[in-house]
């Protein structure tokens, strides 16, 4: 090791001569955390909370579920905890309560938590007031109730009503005091570090430069797991699968395909996701709208968007009038409330066609993708069939959405392909989630298929549902 690169060393004993030197940093940084700690558990006011306990059961009647039954409910129970607080349950929710309160302010209100190795949900609501704890419980456990029944995968039943708390649920003034305590000495500890990185000696600031290799940004060509393999008889059939349901050579398919797309969304924040191709003529138009109203059977509500406003194409797959769409929030200023329409034959899954088309000139096509993360308000999920990802509008599109998923033609540059659009979207900030492999032959019964080169599978990911 060089002279230099030992005086960078960072030895505890350099460390705990930097937090010595700067003892007042830390001692005052502790002192001040503590006493805010202090404060608020002397001031929190208390809160009372009402649990209902909700089993999700599978179909008996389905015989498709019950093998599936421990993995589809590892997949689906992250999903239903996110439905009790999505903005349409927690409106519906408020509607039913006895006293004036918003979805959004109920929002604060209502959570859910899963019970681990069980498939049991517990829906909880909170009040200064019990009683309205318990009628928020009870509202917010009525509305999840009404979402998912009916969806012919679980039957959700309450085996565990909400009662009037009489107890506050505020924590433990002891262990509360213990946390704030060891936050304290961290947060002390850290202020003193940082006072030396910032304001030491200018010697010392030349010495603590960043480490080699510090920052520097991941591969963005990195292969994204494969969330599924599409045949081309499964996408012809795209039309007849949304109204009465897929075959029984499509079932399987779409089953994977749909929980390794619920995984990859799992523990993230994504209210949208953009469905394109890197290229045009990949058939991710019909790929969208499959894996829309595949995701809608799970109960949840469904916005398929289409946002490619220059070839739209999801009108013809549903057999839906264009004079009236995406396009229509800036050409007529319509309300985007107003736009979505009922897909006939899947319940929870609505269609936002792209509309008349824009005019040549102007900017009213960045207008009309500023429209996109607006509509996320109006559902659990938003999919956005989009352009294009090596034109201008397919980069907005992706990044319009929190993730991307890519539709690519299996085949010898599939690799190549991958690679190229990852590295134009993680440009432009978007973030991909998976790939969907189309055009793969075979007679399409059942048969798997296997993805060229290093995309086989979603890895962990791939039980099907």
């Amino acid at each position: 090791m060089s002279s230099n690169e030992s005086a960078n060393a960072v030895t505890p004993t350099r460390a705990v001569q930097v937090l010595w030197r700067h003892k007042l940093v830390c001692c005052a940084v502790t002192a001040i955390v503590l006493l805010g700690g202090a404060g608020y558990i002397v001031t929190r006011p208390k809160v009372y909370q009402s649990t209902a306990s909700v089993a999700l059961l599978p179909v008996s009647n389905n015989a498709a579920v019950l093998p599936n039954y421990p993995n589809l409910i590892a997949s689906l129970i992250p999903t239903y905890v996110q439905l009790v607080s999505s903005p349409l349950l927690l409106n519906q929710a408020a509607a039913a309560l006895p006293f004036k309160i918003s979805g959004t302010q109920l929002g604060n209100d209502v959570f859910a938590e899963s019970l681990s190795n069980a498939a049991v949900i517990n829906i909880v609501g909170e009040s200064r007031n019990p009683v309205q704890a318990q009628q928020i419980a009870e509202a917010a456990t009525t509305a999840f109730l009404a979402r998912v029944r009916g969806n012919g995968v679980v039957i959700a039943q309450i085996y565990a009503q909400p009662t009037v708390p009489t107890q506050p649920a505020s924590p433990r003034t002891k262990l509360t005091l213990a946390v704030v305590l060891v936050l304290a000495v961290i947060l002390g500890l850290g202020a003193g570090l940082a006072w030396e990185r910032l304001f030491g000696s200018k010697d010392t600031r030349h010495r603590a430069g960043p480490a080699k290799g510090a920052g520097q940004p991941a591969d963005p060509a990195a292969a994204p797991p494969v969330l599924g393999i599409v045949r081309g008889s499964a996408q012809s059939r795209v039309l007849s699968s949304i109204r009465d349901g897929p075959g029984a050579s499509d079932q399987d398919a779409w089953r994977s395909l749909r929980s390794n797309f619920m995984y990859a969304l799992l523990g993230q924040d994504i209210k949208s996701v953009t469905v394109m191709s890197p290229a045009a003529a990949a058939g991710s138009v019909t790929v969208a709208a499959s894996l829309a109203a595949a995701v809608a059977e799970l109960g949840l509500t469904v916005i398929l968007v289409d946002a490619n406003l220059r070839r739209p194409g999801l009108h013809k797959v549903l057999n839906l009038d264009n004079q009236r769409g995406l396009t229509s929030a800036v050409l007529d200023e319509a309300d985007l409330a107003s736009l979505p329409r009922p897909v006939p034959g899947v319940a929870g899954l609505q269609a936002i066609t792209a509309g008349r088309p824009l005019p040549a000139k102007g900017d009213k096509e960045a207008l009309v993708r500023e429209q996109l993360p607006r509509i996320t308000a109006l559902a659990d999920l938003v999919i956005v069939g989009g352009p294009p990802a090596n034109s201008s509008g397919g980069r907005a599109a992706a990044t319009a959405a929190g993730g991307v998923v890519l539709v690519i033609p299996a085949g010898p540059a599939t690799a190549e392909r991958v690679g190229h659009a990852v590295r134009d979207l993680a440009g432009s900030g978007a973030r991909v989630l998976g790939t969907i492999l189309t055009g793969l032959g075979g007679a399409g019964n059942g048969e798997s298929a296997t993805a060229p080169g290093p995309y086989r599978s979603a890895g962990a990911a791939s039980p099907g549902s």
